[in-house]
């Protein structure tokens, strides 16, 4: 696909829409939709090696309070590593003593182009919440075990989170064992 014209038509705080015509193999014109995003940093904060922290927060997408790993929007030019140490920190009130990146995804890739990057944060230490002005989070510290039981009964519907949680239990197997 070649991108043959792209045309803004809305500019929000915080994304943009924009409509695209893009030109086939085959020289056929389709026009779509994108919105456009500047990207987001997820963050799995762990309180020890069973037992992660998750908040809960009201989503307007959703319409109703979800579970969730800590996520923030990219400021402009910022690094998503320094991205996930302020979101932690704002959302949880913790500080990461090790942050490690585990994946990147698109989380809808066919209508919006934001990347996530996903961190696992341990060594964790006291720091200061501080919520933005929309933001009435609660945090909740969830066992691995918790969590499986949770994910199986659909209670987490946040794909982010079940995204970072299913990659701990698949490719961090010495995360949880207490809970296998």
């Amino acid at each position: 696909m070649i991108q043959k014209n792209r045309q803004q038509v809305f500019e929000g705080r915080a994304f943009k829409v924009a409509r695209v015509t893009l030109q086939n193999d085959e020289g056929k014109e389709v026009t779509r939709e994108v919105i456009e995003h500047p990207g987001a940093a997820c963050v799995v904060p762990m309180l020890d090696k069973d037992t992660v922290l998750l908040i809960e927060q009201w989503r307007i997408g959703a319409k109703r309070p979800m579970w969730e790993i800590p996520a923030g929007t990219l400021d402009p030019g910022e690094d998503p590593r320094a991205c996930a140490e302020r979101e932690l920190e704002e959302e949880t009130g913790y500080k990461a003593g090790k942050l490690e990146h585990l994946f990147t995804l698109y989380p809808s890739p066919g209508i919006l182009d934001e990347k996530m990057h996903i961190f696992l944060a341990t060594e964790l230490t006291q720091g200061q919440t501080k919520f933005d002005d929309d933001e009435q989070i609660t945090a909740k510290p969830f066992s691995f075990r918790d969590l499986r039981l949770q994910l199986k009964a659909n209670n987490i519907k946040d794909g982010k989170t079940i995204a970072a949680l299913g990659y701990l239990f698949t490719f961090k197997p010495w995360l949880g064992e207490e809970a296998k």
